[in-house]
């Protein structure tokens, strides 16, 4: 396929690599995140809310 056409993720707008994190917020417009750049190093317990959810909810 062409260049570019790999959907996007995360913070850092890169596309999937490694282990992912789902944001548990329905309307979260990124929805999956890398776990480095989240501050991850395996998987959260319970309900995980990306930093821009964490701070909208405040």
């Amino acid at each position: 396929g062409a260049m570019g056409n790999e959907p996007r993720y995360c913070i850092c707008n890169q596309v999937s690599y490694g282990e992912m994190v789902g944001c548990d917020n329905q309307d979260c417009p990124i929805e999956w995140f890398h776990y480095g750049c989240v501050g991850l190093t395996e998987a959260p317990k319970g309900k995980w809310y990306c930093p821009q959810c964490t701070a909208a909810m405040k």
